[in-house]
């Protein structure tokens, strides 16, 4: 037992910048933030909570904010899923082409691609030239600023972060348990729902309830996309801070958001686990949830046997992913995901005022106006170093963390993960509310400084994740190995164990910049005037009038996402042609 207290001690020694980083950043502010909704003029006070209960506009802006964010989940979810199959089965040139699907609009900004989404279902859009050309519809049809056009808006935005947090789980399946149960006589549709998508379960339900919380605090698809029918609760937050000056109600609309986000995740883990959040299967059901285990068996039997019904009266016959090495279903989804943003290439081009379809003529105009206005370079450059200095601090203060979740034995391991990983776990928009509220006490709203230690916080996550995957796939005999030679923990850290990990560190590095970068939530509150980053200078010009400067900001920004994976590719490959040589 005591000689394993110094491995204790130092896992805690590398977390402990990580957790006290977080609870400055996100716990107390919280906290802060949810006694001010107990503040009334005349002290301590129920009020906002009465009006919450009396005023029905509120209720039912809550419950069109569950049930749009629930649609979408579910969506997102079912398109998902055939992509992180294909993913997890297809090798060689396939895979990467689907990778790159993936992950070129993942890190694509949320307002580019809900710009997107403005161009092709405007009355002058895509959609529509499209309908009235065909003879299908005599006049535009108002496709925009409906249910339709909210929920398509959230499931393009949400669809790559379903996938990638369900491919984990798939990929760790055994691959030889579906063709064991076709050799013991199983049909296919058989072998799928009652041998397959059970495995899968973990990984579609962890991904369902991360799009679900991701949703209920977006603001930018509904406001863009949406009317006021489909205001949801983040929009009431914002306006209750930025016009009404309502702290203890949009306190109140947080602590709800809170509370109900928590009751989720309780119930989630009852049913399923917590654990599977983090790739791992999902904890078996026992007690008084076997009822409920006992209706998902029967379930899958019954929707296996319908679905080998189905199967035998069609005119083709199913053939194993290992017999269709082209996952043709899943890049006609990717292709999806990929082609609203390049509608807005074109429409950067137009000569006209407006965002219209066909794009009239060719001019760089808007481009060149975009060059020469000191706003948006001014814009891009402070996102540019607010992104680099909150990339800076997520990973000094991140990689030690990953060594600790990696490499050291932790007291409590689940719960010290759920407190790095709480900036992801809850709402951005109660995050970004609480150390808002700090801040403007402290007088430091506007101060590039402090708006990039509030991004490193929410990047830190990722930085935790992405390090720490790189980890376990180390081998740390490498390291015995170097000790044996008589290197000191200095010398194997930067000689042997940061050179085999650079790619990963490098891609953690990428990944705090780009949350940083694309941040419009915590940037709305901490930023603005003469210090204004670009997502925040994009969402104030689109608030006005959807532009084609705005389509060529977009373009510009896709452009880079473009050049950074494609830096980031060429780095890899020759830090492992370097490993190898």
């Amino acid at each position: 037992m005591t000689g394993d207290n110094p491995v204790k001690w130092r896992g805690l020694a590398l977390l402990s910048p990580a957790l006290l980083f977080i609870l400055a950043l996100v716990f107390v502010p919280v906290a802060i933030l949810l006694f001010a909704s107990l503040n009334g003029p005349a002290g301590f006070s129920y009020s906002a909570f009465s009006r919450l209960v009396h005023v029905p506009v509120y209720a039912q802006v809550m419950g069109h904010s569950a049930a749009l964010s629930a649609v979408a989940a579910s969506l997102s979810v079912l398109a998902a899923f055939p992509i992180a199959v294909a993913l997890a089965r297809t090798t060689g040139g396939w895979r990467q082409v689907l990778w790159i699907g993936v992950l070129l609009p993942f890190w694509t900004s949320f307002l580019v691609r809900t710009f997107a989404w403005i161009v092709i279902l405007g009355r002058n859009g895509l959609v529509n030239n499209l309908l009235v050309s065909l003879g299908i519809s005599a006049e535009p049809l108002e496709l925009l600023y409906t249910h339709l056009s909210v929920i398509i808006g959230l499931v393009h935005v949400l669809l790559p972060l379903a996938i990638l947090t369900m491919l984990p789980v798939i990929e760790s399946m055994d691959r030889r348990l579906v063709p064991a149960a076709s050799t013991l006589g199983a049909k296919p549709g058989t072998s799928f729902f009652v041998v397959y998508f059970p495995l899968c379960a973990a990984g579609c339900t962890a991904a369902w309830l991360t799009t679900f919380v991701s949703a209920l605090g977006f603001f930018i698809t509904p406001a863009l996309l949406g009317s006021p029918k489909q205001t949801m609760v983040a929009q009431i937050i914002i306006q209750q801070v930025q016009e009404m000056m309502d702290w203890s109600l949009a306190a109140a609309l947080a602590l709800v958001t809170l509370v109900a986000t928590l009751g989720v995740y309780w119930v989630y883990d009852k049913l399923v686990g917590l654990s599977s959040l983090a790739g791992e299967a999902s904890k078996s059901a026992g007690g008084r949830l076997s009822r409920i285990r006992a209706f998902k068996q029967a379930l899958m039997w019954n929707l296996g046997r319908a679905s080998d019904r189905v199967l035998q009266v069609l005119p083709f016959r199913s053939a194993s992913a290992e017999q269709r090495p082209v996952p043709w279903f899943a890049l006609l989804l990717v292709a999806l995901m990929v082609a609203p943003v390049l509608v807005l290439i074109p429409a950067s081009f137009t000569t006209s005022a407006f965002i219209d379809w066909p794009p009239q003529g060719f001019s760089t105009r808007w481009y060149a106006e975009v060059f020469q206005s000191p706003v948006w370079g001014t814009a891009f450059w402070r996102s540019l170093g607010v992104g680099a200095v909150a990339a800076l601090i997520a990973s000094l203060i991140g990689i030690p963390a990953a060594f600790a979740f990696a490499h050291q034995r932790l007291p409590f391991r689940s719960l010290l993960l759920g407190l790095v990983l709480a900036p992801v776990i809850l709402p951005r928009i109660i995050i970004a509310l609480g150390l808002f509220y700090v801040l403007s006490r402290l007088n430091l709203v506007g101060s590039s400084l402090a708006l990039a230690v509030g991004h490193a916080a929410l990047a830190l996550p990722y930085v935790v994740i992405t390090v720490t995957a790189t980890l376990k796939s180390y081998d740390r005999r490498l390291d015995a190995a170097a000790a044996v030679l008589g290197a000191r923990t200095g010398a194997r850290l930067g000689r042997v164990t940061l050179p085999i990990i650079m790619p990963g560190v490098v891609s953690a590095l990428i990944f705090a910049f780009a949350t940083s970068f694309d941040d419009l939530t915590l940037s709305l509150f901490v930023s603005g005037g003469l210090f204004t980053t670009l997502p925040k200078q994009m969402w104030d010009d689109a608030l006005l009038k959807v532009s084609p400067s705005l389509a060529a900001v977009s373009v510009l920004l896709f452009a880079g996402v473009l050049l950074v994976m494609a830096a980031a590719y060429l780095a890899r490959a020759a830090l492992a042609r370097r490993r190898f040589a």
